[in-house]
C-alpha cells in the first residue's frame, strides 16, 4: 500500500515513506483476514453485477473489487460507510451493493490497509517508536483514509520541518517555468538551456543504459549519487541491471523479488486439473508447486515428463504415497460429491492443504460442477511486492506513481511515453463522473473519476519536477521490449509550453534509436561492449568416440537409428548429437494446435478408420467412421481441443480430416489398392547402419508390388519441390529397411521380403500423392516424381555419416538455410526451430 506522506525516524533524523510492514510492527498489528472479494462476488451476485458477471466473470469481478477498494480508501475510519442519505438513483442502488458486498467480507480489508484501521483505532501511547510525520509531506490529492492516517501520527508525535516548499531551479531556466505548474495559464517561454534535454532511444533497455550512463558521467564530474535521481512506471529489473554494470549504486530497489501468492495458485490448478480435459501445462505447475510432498528435483523431473506427453507420474512410482496423491490429482470429477471427495483427500497430503482448501469453492449438494463459477471463485492475490531498500548515498529511485521521497539535482524520467507523466485517467468502473460528484455532495465520500484522476496525475507531475534542482532529461522509448511502437508522453505538450520558437512538442527530441551507445552524449561511459566471440571451427572433433553409438541397448550395442533423426542429421550435425546425448531444447509453451497436434491426430483416424485387411469403408459411411476416430484421437493427443474456446479449430479440423479421407478412399479405390498394414514397425540396415521406424500405411498393388505410404498433414507443393530437387529423405529410408530388414520373431514382415516396393506420400491438406519407384498403371491419381527424388539427400548423409565415423561434427554455416530453403526444397526445422544451441554456433560466412 502506498502511503502518499513523509514521516521522520527519531534517532538519524531520516525522512522516508511508511509501509504497511512497518506500521504493524510498531504497534504489534494482528494478522488482517485474507481479502478476497471475487469469491463473494461470485458465490452471491448482487443484481447491480450479476448479467455482467454471467457474460464477463473475470472482468466484472476485476472492476467491482478496484469500485470496492476505492469506496474503502474514501472512508475516514475505514469502516463501511452510512450512505442513507444519498437518494434513490442509479448511483445509490450501485453504492448500496459495494456497501453490501464489503459487509459480507466483514473485517477484511485490502492488502497494507489493516494496519492503518488498527493504528485509527489504537488509543494513544501504544506505539513502541514515536513516528512524526514531516510537514508539507502529505500528497494534496490523497485518499481520506490516508489524510485520518496523517492525522492520528500528527495530533499524537507532532510534526518534524520538511523541504521549503518553492521553485528550487534556477530562476529564469526553462525548470524553473515548470516548476510554477505545468497548466499554469502565464507560462512565460524562453530559449531551451541544458536544464531540459529529450533523448528517443530504441527501447527500455536502451534507456536505462543511457541514465545509468549519465549518472556515472554527473557523479564524475564530482555529483554525489544522492543528488541523483531516476523516475520510472514499471518495473526497474533494466534500470537494475544497468546501473550494476555502470557501478553506480541505486537506491530503492526492492529488497526482494514479490512473492507469489502460491495458495491461490494450487488450488487454481487443482480446480482446472479436475475439469477435463486438463492442459498439460496445469499439471506440470502442481508438480512443480512447493506445497507438494516431494522434492523440488522431483518436481521438475515429474513437469518434464508431462510436458514431453508422459503424465503416468512413473518417476513418484518409489514413493507409494507420493504416486497415490498423483493418482488423485489426475482424476477427473464428475459431480460435487466426487470432486469435493477428492479435493478433501489430495489436500490432506499437502503443505498448506488446509489454507488451499478453504480457497475452494465447492458447494454443498450433488450433481454437476459448475465450473465456471467455482474457476470465478478462486482468489489470486497478485505477487506482493517488496518494500524498498533505500540508503542515503545512491542514487533516488522514484516511482511514477509516487510522490518523490526526497529532492535532488538531477532527475532522468527513464520512460516518458503515453500514458505516463501524467498519468492517463481511467474511469470509475461503476460511477459516473456525476455520480462521484453527487455521492460527495450527499455522504463525503470523494470517490475517484476521470476528473479526479487527471487532477492527481498533474499533481504527481508537478511535484516530481519541483523536487528536482538542476535538470531533467527526459528519455522517450520508441517500442516496448515486444517490438510493439509507443509514442512520446502527452506530457510533452505542456513541458513544451516553456521552451520558445518550438513548432511542434516532438521536435524537442534527440533521436538517438539508430546511434551507437559509443556516439551517444555520454559515450566514453557506455557499458563496456561484450568481447567478440572467438572464431568457432568449421567441426567440433571427438577423436576415438563412436558417434553413432551414443545411444546403446541394454546389450551394449547401437541403438538404431530412425528416419526423422537422420534427417535432423542431414541438416545440422549438432542439432543431431545434442538429441543423441538428451540436451535437446526443453521450453515449455501451451498447449496449441500447432502441424505437430494436427499430424497426430489426422494419422490416428486414417489408422482406425482404413484398418488392415479390411473392406474399404462406403463413402456414406465414412464422416461417421472419421466422427469417431476423430472423437478417440483427440483424448489421446488434443484434449484439450474438447473445451469451449476450442470449437471452431476443433470442427474445422474434423472438416478437413474427413475430406482428406474421402479423397484417400478414392485413391485406394483408383489403385485397386489393399490395406497391408498401418504403423508397421520396420527394421533394416542402410548405409552401415541400423534403422528403425514406423511407416505409416503399407499398400499391396495389383501387381503384387509394396506402396510404402507416409501421410502428411500439409500440402503437395513444398513436397513436390523437395523431391523434384533430390532432397526427400524419409520414406526411402523405409524402402531400404525392407529391402535388407533385420527380422525377429513376429514383426509382420514376412509378406514384404523379395517384393518390388515404391514409395508415396499423400498430402492431406490438397490431396496430393506423389510417388517414386514404382510405375502406376496409366489413369493413377499419383503423379510419379522418378526416382532420384532422393539422390541429394543421400549423397549429403553418406557425407555426414563419414565425418561422424571420423569423429568429427561439422557445425553448420550462415549460408545452410538459405540452401537447404532455395536448392534443396525445405525448411530446415532443426536450424529454425531447434535448440539456441545450434544457433550459437552457426559458423558466419561470407557470401561469395
Amino acid at each position: 500500500m502506498f502511503y502518499p506522506f513523509l514521516v521522520a525516524d527519531p534517532r538519524s533524523g531520516l525522512h522516508y515513506r511508511p509501509s504497511d510492514t512497518g506500521l504493524a510492527e510498531l504497534t504489534l498489528a494482528p494478522i488482517a483476514p485474507d481479502w478476497s472479494p471475487g469469491r463473494v462476488i461470485a458465490e452471491n451476485p448482487d443484481p447491480v453485477w450479476a448479467e455482467s458477471l454471467a457474460n464477463a466473470p473475470v472482468e466484472t469481478i476485476s472492476a467491482v473489487t478496484a469500485a470496492l477498494e476505492d469506496l474503502v480508501l474514501a472512508t475516514p475510519d475505514l469502516r463501511v460507510p452510512d450512505v442513507d442519505a444519498l437518494p434513490e438513483s442509479r448511483a445509490r442502488r450501485h453504492l448500496l451493493a459495494l456497501t453490501g458486498l464489503w459487509r459480507r467480507l466483514g473485517d477484511a480489508l485490502p492488502e497494507g490497509l489493516a494496519p492503518v484501521r488498527h493504528v485509527l483505532e489504537l488509543p494513544e501511547g501504544r506505539f513502541l517508536d514515536p513516528l512524526p510525520v514531516v510537514e508539507g509531506s502529505l500528497d494534496p490529492l490523497a485518499p481520506a483514509a490516508m489524510r485520518a492516517l496523517h492525522a492520528r501520527l500528527a495530533r499524537e508525535f507532532g510534526v518534524v520541518a520538511g523541504p521549503a516548499k518553492m521553485r528550487v531551479a534556477r530562476e529564469g531556466s526553462r525548470l524553473h517555468a515548470l516548476q510554477a505548474g505545468l497548466a499554469a495559464p502565464d507560462m512565460a517561454p524562453g530559449r531551451q538551456d541544458g536544464s531540459l534535454s529529450f533523448f528517443g532511444l530504441r527501447d527500455p533497455a536502451a534507456c536505462a543504459d543511457f541514465a545509468a550512463a549519465r549518472a556515472r558521467a554527473l557523479i564524475e564530474a564530482g555529483l554525489p549519487a544522492r543528488d541523483i535521481a531516476v523516475l520510472v512506471a514499471g518495473e526497474p529489473r533494466h534500470l537494475a541491471r544497468a546501473f550494476a554494470a555502470q557501478g553506480v549504486p541505486l537506491s530503492g530497489l526492492p529488497g526482494h523479488l514479490p512473492e507469489r501468492d502460491t495458495i491461490g495458485e494450487t488450488a487454481l490448478h487443482l480446480a482446472l486439473a479436475k475439469r477435463p480435459p486438463t492442459p498439460a501445462m496445469v499439471l506440470a505447475s502442481l508438480a512443480l508447486s512447493p506445497l507438494m510432498p516431494w522434492s523440488a528435483q522431483t518436481g521438475r523431473d515429474l513437469a518434464e515428463s508431462l510436458m514431453g506427453g508422459d503424465f503416468r507420474g512413473g518417476i513418484l512410482s518409489a514413493t507409494p504415497a507420493h504416486k497415490a496423491l498423483w493418482d488423485d490429482i489426475r482424476a477427473s470429477a464428475g459431480s460435487l460429491a466426487q470432486l469435493r471427495f477428492l479435493l478433501d483427500r489430495i489436500c490432506e497430503r499437502l503443505g498448506g492443504g488446509d489454507q488451499v482448501r478453504a480457497r475452494l469453492p465447492i458447494p454443498s449438494g450433488d450433481g454437476s460442477p459448475d465450473w465456471e463459477t467455482i474457476l470465478r471463485g478462486i482468489q489470486i492475490a497478485p505477487p506482493a511486492a517488496a518494500d524498498p531498500e533505500r540508503n542515503l548515498e545512491g542514487v533516488s529511485l522514484w516511482h511514477a506513481q509516487e510522490s518523490p521521497w526526497r529532492p535532488c539535482r538531477h532527475l532522468i524520467v527513464t520512460d516518458f511515453t503515453d500514458g505516463l507523466y501524467p498519468t492517463r485517467p481511467r474511469a470509475n468502473p461503476l460511477f459516473l463522473d456525476s455520480e462521484i460528484a453527487a455521492i460527495h455532495a450527499a455522504t463525503g465520500l470523494a470517490l475517484r473519476g476521470r476528473a479526479e484522476g487527471l487532477a492527481r496525475g498533474l499533481a504527481l507531475f508537478d511535484q516530481q519536477l519541483q523536487a528536482t534542482a538542476e535538470s531533467v532529461t527526459f528519455l522517450v522509448p520508441w517500442r516496448d521490449l515486444s517490438g510493439a511502437r509507443l509514442q512520446a508522453s502527452a506530457g510533452l505538450s505542456l513541458v513544451a509550453r516553456a521552451i520558445a520558437g518550438v513548432d511542434a512538442a516532438g521536435d524537442l527530441i534527440t533521436d538517438l534509436s539508430r546511434v551507437p551507445p559509443a556516439d551517444w552524449p555520454v559515450a566514453h561511459h557506455a557499458p563496456l561492449p561484450l568481447p567478440a566471440p572467438p572464431d568457432l571451427p568449421e567441426a567440433l572433433a571427438f577423436p576415438g568416440l563412436d558417434l553413432l553409438a551414443l545411444r546403446r541397448r541394454d546389450d551394449g550395442t547401437a541403438r538404431p537409428q530412425s528416419p526423422s533423426r537422420l534427417e535432423t542429421l542431414l541438416v545440422s550435425p549438432l542439432a543431431w548429437i545434442l538429441g543423441e546425448v538428451g540436451a535437446e531444447d526443453m521450453s515449455w509453451s501451451a498447449e496449441e494446435l500447432d502441424v505437430l497436434a494436427k499430424g497426430n491426430i489426422a494419422h490416428d483416424v486414417f489408422e482406425h478408420v482404413f484398418p488392415a485387411g479390411e473392406a474399404i469403408p462406403d463413402p456414406e459411411a465414412l464422416p461417421a467412421a472419421v466422427a469417431e476416430a476423430y472423437d478417440r484421437a483427440l483424448s489421446r493427443h488434443a484434449g484439450f481441443l474438447r473445451s469451449s474456446a476450442w470449437e471452431m479449430e476443433r470442427r474445422g479440423l474434423e472438416r478437413e480430416i474427413c475430406q482428406a479421407a474421402l479423397r484417400w478412399r478414392e485413391y485406394l479405390v483408383a489403385l485397386r489398392a489393399k490395406i497391408i498394414g498401418n504403423e508397421i514397425w520396420l527394421a533394416g540396415e542402410a548405409h552401415g547402419i541400423g534403422l528403425h521406424g514406423k511407416a505409416d500405411t503399407v499398400l499391396e498393388l495389383p501387381d503384387g508390388a509394396f506402396l510404402v505410404v507416409d501421410h502428411k498433414k500439409s500440402g503437395t507443393s513444398g513436397r513436390r519441390k523437395r523431391m523434384e530437387a533430390g532432397w526427400d529423405l524419409q520414406a526411402g529410408l523405409y524402402r531400404d529397411m525392407i529391402a535388407r530388414p533385420i527380422r525377429h520373431d513376429g514383426d509382420g514382415m514376412e509378406p514384404l521380403i523379395g517384393r518390388r516396393v515404391g514409395i508415396a506420400y499423400h498430402l492431406m491438406n490438397d490431396g496430393g500423392l506423389l510417388t517414386s519407384g514404382l510405375s502406376l498403371a496409366e489413369g493413377s491419381p499419383a503423379r510419379d516424381m522418378g526416382d532420384a527424388v532422393n539422390a541429394g539427400a543421400i549423397a549429403r548423409l553418406t557425407a555426414r555419416l563419414a565425418e561422424l565415423g571420423a569423429g568429427r561434427v561439422v557445425l553448420n554455416t550462415s549460408e545452410d538455410e538459405g540452401f537447404f530453403r532455395k536448392e534443396a526444397g525445405f525448411t530446415p526445422y532443426a536450424l529454425t526451430d531447434g535448440s539456441a544451441l545450434v544457433t550459437a554456433f552457426i559458423r558466419q560466412v561470407e557470401e561469395e
